[in-house]
């Protein structure tokens, strides 16, 4: 049973248009969802990492492994972004790597109102000699390289100064590019992400409430979540920060988790159970994602107090 789930799941991989990458701690998923939401980083500048496995009661687990950068408006020019990617499936070694680079800027007639593009250099590659054929197959190569665009835009106001809203859209694959291993027009399609955070400040605790929506040709996402800050301390020396967080990936799987700030570094961990049909090959295991990030911030300048000269 699980050797032929395991080929199901690598032969959709190679020849079907499948879904994207993805990650269920969708908060610190930003550059991945939307190039605009560089902007929704907390610091001036943020970098991070991020480890997700997958499938691993089935088969070979199936690894993704994503490092960023963030920096916040460089020189008045914008926001900018750069994040390395490498996913990793099955036995075959199926994988997806790519190097992206973000732009955004806020619109300067309209508050709160920003765009930003990402162009990503990907190179897709597979390990034949680890798959057997009852017959002689011939592959025209077992690597691919191409670039891809992204273009979004997000819209982000306050109620007051307990309530703020963002709202994102972004798409993917703008140039569908082809990415078949296999001489075939395998073109990736149009790939439409749309995000909602709802955030509300109540003494020591912040509530955010998000909605996230993707579909690329049939495939679709959907996702439902909450994640809370609590302020455990907040001193001038030390900041601690608990985040619980809990959602729904609609007809796959509940997400748990949990994340830990102190002063300039936060780790969360997350663990999806799967909810799906395949939940009776799984035995509803489904994914382990750890997220560790480190903020850093400009230091604000002291502005200069010049005395009085005293006269006797």
């Amino acid at each position: 049973m699980k050797k032929i789930i395991f080929c199901m799941l690598i032969f959709s991989s190679i020849i079907c248009r499948a879904q994207d990458t993805h990650f269920s701690q969708i908060s610190d998923n930003e550059l991945l969802i939307n190039p605009c939401f560089i902007q929704k980083i907390v610091s001036d500048y943020a970098f991070k990492v991020q480890s997700r496995s997958q499938w691993q009661s089935v088969a070979e687990p199936f690894k993704t492994f994503s490092a960023s950068a963030y920096f916040q408006e460089v020189r008045n020019i914008g926001s900018l972004g750069i994040n390395f990617l490498s996913d990793n499936s099955g036995n075959a070694s199926l994988n997806n790597n790519s190097l992206k680079f973000f732009y955004a800027k806020d619109i300067m007639f309209v508050k709160g109102l920003s765009f930003g593009t990402a162009i990503s250099f990907n190179q897709r590659s597979i390990n034949f000699s680890e798959l057997n054929f009852e017959q002689y197959e011939y592959f025209s190569s077992s690597k691919k390289n191409y670039f891809d665009l992204t273009l979004g835009t997000n819209y982000s106001f306050d109620f007051n100064n307990n309530q703020s809203h963002n709202l994102g859209l972004s798409i993917n694959h703008l140039n569908k590019p082809n990415i078949s291993l296999v001489s075939l027009d395998d073109k990736l399609q149009l790939k439409y992400n749309f995000a909602y955070f709802y955030n509300f400040n109540l003494n020591d605790i912040n509530y955010e409430t998000f909605f996230f929506h993707s579909f690329q040709n049939s495939q679709n996402e959907t996702l439902l979540g909450l994640n809370l800050q609590y302020v455990f301390r907040n001193t001038i020396k030390n900041k601690t920060i608990i985040k619980p967080l809990l959602c729904y990936r609609f007809s796959d799987a509940i997400v748990a988790g949990a994340g830990f700030r102190h002063n300039n570094y936060e780790l969360t961990f997350s663990y999806d159970i799967n909810v799906s049909e395949f939940s009776k090959a799984t035995n509803y295991n489904g994914a382990i994602e750890f997220t560790l990030i480190y903020y850093l911030f400009k230091k604000q300048k002291q502005n200069k107090i010049d005395k009085c000269p005293s006269y006797i």
